[in-house]
């Protein structure tokens, strides 16, 4: 079996600034999650932020909170779990369309996604043979031309709905 990857890998796929923009949307506003997402954000960031000044990190500027918030998303799993698994909230409604298109493509879902109930064995390695980002993006366009997503969300949300990151399968040794 293949070695699976903790949550924070997703850090060598995404650029810092979309990073940065996807715990900014998550901060936004909690009203839109479910009160169970609600409730573990609110403690995971009270008990893994640190933001100098303020002994309760969500009474802190959003620009602090987002910038300390971001340095644990580079090294903590169980902190980036968290953040994704509240962001994907955001576009649930898209979820039909990325299953659809995605196993069109040859996707499976892992078998930790996209729950990641252990995020230090998060993400399995390996699309399908000739899939890369733009036939990916291509795909979830096509199967709604009106989607509101930027092609980073799109690749980013395919990635969390199956579970598998890009790269070549690594080969089972019997």
């Amino acid at each position: 079996m293949s070695e699976l990857k903790p949550m924070h890998v997703i850090n060598v796929f995404i650029e810092p600034w979309f990073r940065e923009e996807i715990i900014e949307n998550v901060l936004a506003d909690f009203s839109v999650y479910t009160a169970e997402t609600r409730k573990e954000l609110a403690e995971t960031l009270k008990s893994k932020v640190k933001v100098s000044g303020f002994r309760n990190p969500l009474t802190a500027p959003k620009r602090l909170l987002v910038r300390d918030a971001d340095k644990l998303f580079e090294t903590d799993p169980h902190f980036v779990r968290v953040i994704l698994h509240a962001w994907m909230q955001l576009f649930q409604d898209h979820g039909q369309t990325f299953e659809k298109a995605l196993k069109e493509l040859g996707f499976q879902t892992a078998e930790t996604g996209p729950a990641y109930s252990d995020p230090e064995n998060a993400f399995d390695q390996g699309w399908p043979e000739g899939v890369d980002y733009p036939k990916v993006i291509q795909a979830i366009r096509q199967q709604d031309e009106k989607i509101a997503m930027t092609d980073d969300q799109i690749v980013l949300y395919s990635i969390l709905k199956t579970g598998f990151v890009p790269g070549e399968k690594e080969e089972e040794n019997d």
